[in-house]
């Protein structure tokens, strides 16, 4: 099993996104198609109907410049290197865009997005729409520039349902690593996930992966906090774990620990829901 088909999105503030997604496509030997919304105007109907027609024209024109722009952008990266890269266009309005994309990822081995940027884009609707309605794997890549790798890779194992999915789905990247840790976490020294890293590290060996699990007792300290420290003591490249939520009324929201992730990470980190 392999990554054969990748998906990352292009536009505004993606440009560590993409990059990554070159990088993985080359190290997986995988097509990757580069995805660029034209956004809609996002205006009710009695609104627009009093709009002069070219203003209308000036918008749309304006949405499809930038996308062309993203794509080209991507596609000039492209050409550096041996991939073979495919443009996609979809349209949607503001408000749709993280939908319209999760539709498309279903039929993609992975989808490649940047993380939500506080001083720029804000991208998080979007990650929600994909991690919760595409049914594949998400990987995130920090607006801080990371270094490109996968030798060291951190699993986060509770061992829910989310967790397995995402080792599940992590599997093509799990087999290039040098190193792989699995690490469980507990209010205290006897707390400890009922499917413990062991478990795990023995379901990994039957594919070939030597992985090390590693148990730490949080006390005070939050669940993201431990988990990014460790990823940083023992130098990961890459963090895996299930992507949690809860539901509000009709829809899904980040969990807070999935949600600080997000906001803290420092090295991309591959999600499942």
């Amino acid at each position: 099993m392999a990554f054969k088909d990748l998906l990352v999105l292009a536009g505004a503030s993606t440009e560590p996104a993409s990059t990554y997604a070159l990088w993985l496509a080359g190290a997986c030997g995988a097509t990757l198609t580069a995805a660029a919304p034209v956004t809609e105007p996002s205006v009710p109907a009695y609104v627009m109907a009093e709009m002069p027609d070219d203003v209308l024209d000036r918008i749309r024109e304006d949405a499809e410049a930038a996308a062309t722009a993203a794509l080209e952008a991507v596609t000039a990266a492209a050409r550096r290197t041996d991939l073979t890269l495919e443009t996609l266009r979809f349209k949607a309005t503001p408000n749709s865009v993280g939908d319209v994309l999760a539709r498309a990822a279903r039929c993609y081995d992975l989808t490649i997005l940047p993380q939500p940027d506080p001083t720029g884009v804000d991208t998080s609707d979007i990650v929600e729409a994909v991690l919760f309605g595409s049914g594949r794997p998400l990987m995130i890549v920090p607006y801080i520039r990371a270094r490109p790798d996968i030798r060291n890779v951190l699993v986060a194992w509770d061992g829910g349902e989310p967790a397995a999915r995402a080792v599940s789905h992590a599997l093509p990247v799990l087999e290039k690593a040098r190193h792989v840790e699995i690490l469980t976490i507990g209010e205290d020294a006897g707390s400890r996930p009922f499917l413990s890293g062991h478990d795990l590290a023995r379901h990994l060996g039957r594919h070939g992966i030597t992985a090390e699990p590693r148990h730490v007792v949080g006390g005070d300290i939050g669940v993201a906090d431990l988990m990014l420290s460790h990823a940083a003591d023992i130098g990961a490249d890459l963090i895996v774990m299930g992507g949690y939520g809860h539901s509000r009324l009709r829809e899904i929201v980040l969990g807070g620990a999935t949600r600080e992730i997000l906001r803290s990470m420092t090295v991309p980190v591959l999600m499942s829901h």
